[in-house]
């Protein structure tokens, strides 16, 4: 007989089972347009490299952009490395609910022919009529001919269920199939990654090498690009000091603190009650500098300091602000780019190394508001902005407040 509660069992599993994939599906896609991203940011990144490779002068910039590639490269496995995961539970889940509506299916057909030969032997009208004018009342005819009518519906039934399980195995087989084709592309392209990421080390190693041999002559241009950053920081320092004594006079008190206003005061307290969740100044990107004093990144026996941090991003990329606030001053450098000042309340945030601006000094801007566009480095293809936090006079990292990439 039909086990009734058995096949109620079996659609709530397989209720289940579709409700898993859905989710899974939609964490799978998730994780495979973040993949396609870093793809195509690796892309970017070697032609970077590509573009620069024979210039001697750029082997630092080289080198920082192999790094970038690198951690993009590990980044990817660990994606697909969660992907294969997924689909692994996908494929075991699919491969138990097909195991499942196998057995049912095969059920169904065993009782759909035992249905079928019973129904051949009782085929005669005359049996039928003769079983139902045998009936000893009316009521008793009635039930008999009401069972002739559901044993026909049921064997329907059952014919419509084999025809929906039928479509479901061969829907089932083509996602298993899909997955584990799927499974096995993504094992390779990991292997293909690892394979890149040996080579890509090997080159790092020999740039390395080249900057040892040639210790000397980075130290120096090292020591010019900190001289020049030095110059202009001093001149946001200045400035910003300068903003502090205005503010006390304008209050009449002496502190080497800002006095600020009602207005100003509830701005600072709502930029704190945001701190480590303010956006970035740029849509993407990644820190290639650090915030305080440290060992170069590259030439270990060089020290730098750096008052704020450095973001390499993607060519024509914009600057945004982290916050609202005000324009309080815009800096122009001999070699032609600019440096935004925000301020918010006793806060200040320097954008630098932008060249189209979109601002004027006075405007209220708001959070994520475009500023100017990041200048690209005509010889090494790299678009920088260096990014500083101020709290009155003194720097903070930004990293602290910024919410994490």
């Amino acid at each position: 007989m039909f086990d009734k509660s058995r096949f109620i069992l079996l659609l709530i599993t397989l209720a289940l089972y579709s409700t898993s994939c859905y989710s899974q599906n939609l964490s799978q896609k998730d994780l495979e347009l973040k993949r396609t991203d870093l793809v195509n940011e690796i892309k970017n990144i070697q032609n970077l490299i590509n573009n620069s490779k024979d210039e001697e002068k750029l082997v630092v910039e080289n080198i920082e952009n192999l790094n970038y590639k690198l951690n993009l490269q590990n980044e990817i496995i660990k994606i697909t490395n969660n992907e294969l995961n997924i689909i692994s539970v996908s494929i075991r889940n699919n491969q138990e609910a097909i195991n499942q509506l196998q057995n049912s299916q095969q059920l169904l057909k065993s009782q759909y022919s035992e249905m079928i030969l019973r129904s051949y032997k009782t085929r005669s009208k005359t049996g039928k009529l003769m079983f139902i004018f045998s009936s000893a009342n009316f009521q008793e005819a009635l039930k008999r001919i009401q069972y002739f009518k559901q044993y026909s519906e049921y064997q329907n039934n059952q014919l419509q269920k084999i025809a929906i399980n039928s479509e479901k195995l061969k829907s089932m087989a083509n996602k298993l199939n899909n997955d584990k084709n799927l499974q096995l592309k993504l094992v390779n392209d990991n292997q293909k990654i690892k394979k890149d990421i040996n080579r890509e080390i090997s080159n790092k190693n020999n740039l390395l090498t080249f900057i040892s041999n040639n210790q000397t002559k980075y130290i120096r241009d090292i020591k010019l690009k900190q001289q020049k950053t030095a110059k202009i920081d001093k001149e946001i320092e200045k400035i910003i000091a300068k903003a502090i004594a205005e503010s006390n006079r304008k209050k009449k008190t002496s502190s080497k603190l800002f006095a600020l206003t009602p207005e100003a005061k509830l701005l600072s307290n709502n930029f704190i009650s945001n701190k480590g969740k303010l956006p970035w100044p740029v849509e993407k990107g990644y820190v290639s500098l650090k915030y305080g004093k440290q060992p170069h990144p590259i030439v270990k026996t060089a020290t730098i300091q750096s008052n704020g941090i450095r973001i390499i991003t993607a060519k024509s990329q914009k600057a945004r602000t982290i916050f609202n606030g005000t324009v309080y001053r815009i800096i122009s450098s001999k070699n032609g780019s600019k440096t935004i000042l925000i301020q918010h309340g006793n806060f200040f945030t320097v954008y630098k190394n932008l060249s189209d601006i979109y601002v004027k000094k006075g405007d209220k801007i708001s959070t994520k508001q475009i500023l100017g566009e990041i200048i690209t480095n005509k010889n090494s293809g790299q678009t920088i902005l260096s990014f500083s936090l101020f709290k009155d006079n003194k720097t903070e990292n930004p990293l602290f407040w910024i919410g994490k990439k």
